[in-house]
């Protein structure tokens, strides 16, 4: 249930984020149908704040709405997540280069700790431990960008494409090979080396990429 005192804003954005995690983590597979009446009684809601969450997720490609019929979960497409992968690696290439340029040294001993926390907190046995962890030290290279529309853009097309990063991550992580790629990263950031900096994240999530894809493609 969820708390009918929040404003009808806030009441909206809680029902988005508890919906976007039910797709994400696979309890809503591709192709569900979702229920307006069982929802609405499961979180004793109107159907107002409901629909306007799944207008959200319809414009973030998790939920298809049909006028008059409902809506489903979206079917994950191999081009669509090429597509949006490839933008988000271009975004964290350009976020990577601007670091460098910009960045204070307290804030690069942010990211310098983040990655230090990732190496040692990681567990192969919890795979959305682990990716939460690694998106930490993505989201930290992106804020010290200090580019809000880039900042807009990577935040929209992240929640596009996170239901499938996790489910391609967790049939296919291997964790040495991530910490070794995000130390990289980071040792070209803190060189300032624009250059190295931009093929370092570049070449990590090209390797994501094919990972995740490769999962798809094997199902």
């Amino acid at each position: 249930m969820l708390e009918q005192t929040q404003e009808p804003a806030n009441l909206h954005q809680r029902l988005t984020s508890v919906l976007r995690d039910r797709i994400v983590d696979g309890i809503l597979g591709p192709g569900t149908p979702i229920s307006e009446r069982e929802l609405c009684e499961e979180f004793e809601v109107s159907r107002t704040p409901l629909r306007e969450a799944l207008k959200v997720l319809a414009s973030e490609g998790l939920v298809q709405l049909f006028r008059n019929r409902g809506a489903i979960v979206t079917a994950i497409s191999l081009e669509m997540i090429g597509e949006k992968l490839s933008v988000l690696i271009a975004l964290e290439g350009y976020a990577a280069r601007q670091v460098c340029l910009h960045a204070s040294d307290e804030e690069l001993e942010e990211l310098a700790e983040l990655h230090r926390r990732f190496s040692k907190e990681y567990d192969p046995s919890e795979p959305d431990r682990y990716f939460d962890l690694h998106q930490a030290f993505h989201l930290k290279l992106l804020e010290i960008a200090n580019n809000p529309v880039l900042t807009d853009m990577h935040t929209l097309l992240s929640r596009h494409v996170r239901r499938p990063r996790v489910e391609g991550l967790k049939h296919h992580i291997k964790l040495p090979d991530v910490i070794e790629e995000n130390g990289a990263i980071l040792r070209a950031v803190l060189a300032r080396d624009t250059r190295a900096a931009q093929l370092a994240v570049e070449n990590h999530l090209g390797r994501v990429t094919q990972t995740v894809i490769k999962h798809f493609r094997q199902r």
